[in-house]
Formats: structure tokens, C-alpha cells, sequence
């Protein structure tokens, strides 16, 4: 039986960490999932919880996350850690990369591509406790598994081509805004079917993914047309 992973959520956003923990909790190969808003809550955490995976804001009210990172390599953290903030700028990407991280996702969050990389570290720590050694095919999975740059054909399970085609075209005007809720009534589909498309044209990088703060309620997920 697959063990659970376990996850640190390092954010400094309140509610947006909690948006993220109640995704996570839904997934099947998640378990223990704990919030931290700063580095000395996460140090604190990191020491008694000892969490599997760490997801690692890089913009926190006492510090870089990328110095983290660098404390953890240095102190041989045994889990993993993705990078989650909004720098995309190369010399951000080349320190988290030189710190080990397992993957690095830009904000805001496209779940479905969240969920990806959450799939492939569990496999990974499935690989490393069942295996005395590995095949070059499985460090290649390990390792390259973006960087080989492979694109699957076949769209996965759960996303229909005609329903993909009938979201996309919800955002060929370039000011279109949609929540879940939006092309649901729109496209008469359940809001949980509309998230996922709606999610998985995010993770391709065909509309954006932003957080909307109201006045009053939790935060709300929006999409716009890149």
C-alpha cells in the first residue's frame, strides 16, 4: 500500500494557503498537510513535524524562502521542497535549482499542474523505498521528467476534447474573466468538471490563474485569457 505524503505549506497569504491545503486534502496520496506563514514557523515545523514534501514560498515577512532552501540542502533535508512564488526571473530559478528543489511552480498555481508534481514525487518516494537500486529509466523519470520536454497526444482522463474546445473558446476575447462558477452555468457542467478544464488550460499555459480578494467571504479563483 502506497504511503501517504505529507506536506508543509509555507505561505504567508493566510487564506491563500489555505486554498491550497483544502485542494491537497482531496487528493488520495496526500496525507498530513500543516500551514507555516514564516521562516521561523517553518524551521520550528520542519523540526517536529519532519514533512515529507515542502511546498516554499519565496517572499515571506522574515525572509527569502530561497535561504531556507539553501539551509536545507546544506543540512541534508531528507524530503523534498517545490518552490512556489511569483519570481520567474532566471537567477531565482538557477539558486532554486542549484538548492535541489523537486520542481518549481510560478504563481498563481495552476492545480492541475500542482497535482502533477505531487503525483510524481509520491512515485518517487514509492521508487526509492521499494528499490534497492534503479533501472536508467527510472532516474530518468526521476530527473528529467520536464526537461525531456515530452508532450502526451492523448488528453488525460476526465478532459474531453469538445468540452476542451467549448472552455477555450469562453476566452477568445482577450478581457474574458471566468470563475468555475461561470462556465459551469455557461456550459451546463457540474462546477466540479468545469475546475478541472478550467485547471487544465492553466497547467497548459492557456488562460491564467489568479486569486480575486473580495470584501467580504474566502477568496475567490479566477481565469483571464493570457
Amino acid at each position: 500500500m502506497t504511503q501517504p505524503i505529507t506536506i508543509l505549506i509555507v505561505e504567508d497569504e493566510t487564506a491563500l494557503a489555505e486554498m491550497h491545503a483544502e485542494f491537497i486534502r482531496q487528493m488520495p496520496h496526500c496525507g498530513q498537510v500543516w500551514l507555516a506563514g514564516n521562516l521561523a514557523q517553518t524551521r520550528m515545523m520542519i523540526e517536529r513535524f519532519k514533512p515529507d514534501l515542502i511546498l516554499l514560498d519565496n517572499y515571506l515577512p522574515d525572509g527569502r524562502g530561497i535561504t531556507l532552501l539553501q539551509e536545507l540542502a546544506q543540512a541534508r533535508f531528507p524530503g523534498g521542497v517545490v518552490f512556489t512564488t511569483a519570481a520567474s526571473d532566471m537567477d531565482t530559478v538557477s539558486d532554486a535549482v542549484r538548492g535541489g528543489v523537486f520542481d518549481y511552480l510560478v504563481k498563481p498555481i495552476a492545480y492541475e499542474r500542482l497535482e502533477q508534481t505531487l503525483e510524481r514525487y509520491q512515485q518517487r518516494m514509492q521508487m526509492l523505498a521499494n528499490s534497492a537500486s534503479a533501472s536508467q529509466r527510472q532516474i530518468d523519470d526521476m530527473f528529467n521528467a520536464y526537461a525531456r520536454g515530452e508532450q502526451k497526444e492523448v488528453l488525460p482522463v476526465g478532459i474531453d476534447e469538445l468540452t476542451l474546445e467549448k472552455v477555450q473558446l469562453l476566452f477568445t476575447d482577450p478581457e474574458a474573466r471566468h470563475t468555475a462558477e461561470t462556465v459551469a452555468e455557461a456550459l451546463k457542467l457540474s462546477r466540479t468538471t468545469a475546475r478541472r478544464y478550467l485547471e487544465f488550460c492553466a497547467s497548459r499555459q492557456q488562460i491564467m490563474a489568479e486569486i480575486v480578494y473580495g470584501k467580504v467571504g474566502r477568496p475567490q479563483r479566477t481565469y483571464r485569457a493570457l
